[in-house]
């Protein structure tokens, strides 16, 4: 038989505190027809600037964490968590925090507005 690649390892991040008691813990599957768009891409690249950790940036190391979303029928992300590392935990830590910092126009499923996981890169490049 042939073997199964390992499972991505899911690194939960703390949960804001709105989050409700409702919402889904790890990512679930919800149908949408419209994926979230993202509402905040000026803000996002400033933020990713600021917080771009140091010392990989000194040293021109660049890196790509894909970062699980939890986002409710207002565009607001509620739960972040690390999908796929960039293999350097300041590097994913700082994926996370820039996360918090992002506002989508909600996903829809037809003409009703949906909360969803969705799964996104996060790239830093030197």
């Amino acid at each position: 038989t042939a073997e199964q690649p390992p499972a991505p390892a899911a690194v939960l991040a703390a949960e804001p505190a709105a989050a409700p008691a409702d919402a889904p813990a790890e990512p679930t599957f919800t149908p949408m027809t419209r994926r979230p768009v993202l509402n905040n891409a000026s803000a996002v690249r400033e933020a990713m600037d600021a917080l771009y950790p140091p010392l990989l940036r000194s040293a021109g190391i660049g890196g790509t964490t894909n970062v699980w979303f939890y986002i409710d029928e207002n565009g607001a992300v509620l739960r972040r968590a690390v999908n796929l590392t960039s293999g350097h935990d300041a590097m994913d830590q700082a994926a996370l925090k820039v996360a918090e910092r992002m506002t989508f126009e909600p996903a829809r499923n037809g003409d009703r507005v949906v909360p969803v996981w969705v799964a996104l890169d996060i790239t830093f490049e030197p």
